[in-house]
């Protein structure tokens, strides 16, 4: 086992064989982050396609220790691996069951699979006493660099960026925007199938709206002059959550079958126009001006039947009117708002 000082942080690099890790995993001794299912099939698709050539390469895997000593610990949360070690468990445990076949050649797969599970060993390079906002970013650092990463895990543990936590807090502690639903498994809502209020870029662009006070359309720009604190802007993102609900019930605001407030550029035009001009102002400045433009929306027949949206540019699909996503329709959206409002 090697073992160096690293930027204050001890690291090692220790080999384990895949029994021996799966036996940690099983005793509850090595902790795993949330994994891809698929991912992990396409891991073992890989490993059953190549083991009888013996033509398998993975990189090694990278862990969070508790205390660096002379043997090589036994005890660590997976920070990149997460889905390999699964693949590995799973191949392990289909050795066995094929091993027991009564077919030759399945037999003879199942004795490679436990061959392959006994005798290879991986390489982890173990760091000593991470944070767990540490161990979150080094897990962003290593996904994002060569690798994508979804956008999800980049909200969820990227911790350098406010629009990520702020995004973060109001998803995991907004009780009616879960209730309305954030699809959080697929990069899009494909309306009418879908009925989740948002996707979780599109929750992302509405957060920023109220950070950088400015229509923001498809890209999100990291780069904006705060005027509030974090929780101030957190209050201010679920107090809009809060009046828009009370315009159509969070249940059903995503099905485009009810609701034409399912559009999302319907929704980031009435966040734009409850924060425009606003963004200098005091918290509560701004809370309470939220409060009455969105009040003013009340009367609005929201329905996705009502005429007045093909009034906007749009396409019709399937009996379904979708409004278009850009900079000329959203502008035309917001004026539209104002007029409601009787700004």
């Amino acid at each position: 086992m090697i073992v160096n000082d690293v930027f204050s942080k001890r690291q090692s690099i220790a080999t384990y064989t895949i029994q021996e890790l799966s036996v940690l995993i099983k005793n509850g001794q090595v902790t795993l982050r949330e994994v891809d299912k698929l991912h992990v099939r396409a891991i073992k698709k890989y490993i059953m396609e190549n083991v009888l050539t013996e033509q398998i390469y993975f990189p090694p895997m990278v862990a969070n220790v508790a205390c660096i000593g002379d043997d090589k610990p036994l005890e660590m949360t997976i920070i990149d691996g997460n889905q390999r070690l699964k693949a590995f468990c799973q191949i392990e445990e289909m050795g066995c069951r094929t091993a027991k076949s009564d077919h030759e050649e399945e037999m003879k797969r199942g004795y490679k699979l436990l061959h392959f599970v006994q005798n290879t060993e991986v390489a982890i390079q173990l760091f000593e006493g991470l944070s767990k906002e540490e161990a979150d970013q080094l897990f962003i650092d290593l996904n994002t660099k060569g690798k994508k990463v979804a956008l999800s895990k980049r909200i969820a543990f990227d911790s350098r960026k406010e629009l990520n936590k702020i995004t973060n807090s109001i998803l995991r502690t907004n009780r009616q925007l879960k209730t309305a639903g954030v699809e959080i498994e697929k990069r899009a809502v494909v309306r009418p199938t879908n009925k989740k209020l948002l996707s979780l870029s599109h929750l992302r662009q509405l957060v920023a709206i109220f950070l950088t006070g400015k229509m923001v359309y498809r890209t999100v720009d990291d780069r904006y002059e705060a005027y509030l604190e974090p929780k101030e802007y957190i209050q201010l993102i679920n107090c809009w959550f809060s009046e828009l609900f009370k315009l159509y019930p969070p249940e059903r605001m995503g099905d485009l079958h009810e609701a034409m407030l399912a559009s999302h550029p319907l929704l980031a035009s009435i966040a734009y126009y409850a924060n425009k001009g606003m963004e200098r102002g005091s918290s509560e400045e701004r809370k309470q001006e939220l409060i009455n433009r969105m009040r003013s929306l009340q009367k609005i027949d929201w329905k996705s039947t009502n005429p007045i949206w093909k009034s906007f540019k749009g396409s019709a699909r399937g009996g379904f009117y979708y409004l278009a996503n850009d900079k000329e329709n959203i502008q035309k959206l917001v004026k539209w708002l104002e007029q409601q409002g009787g700004e």
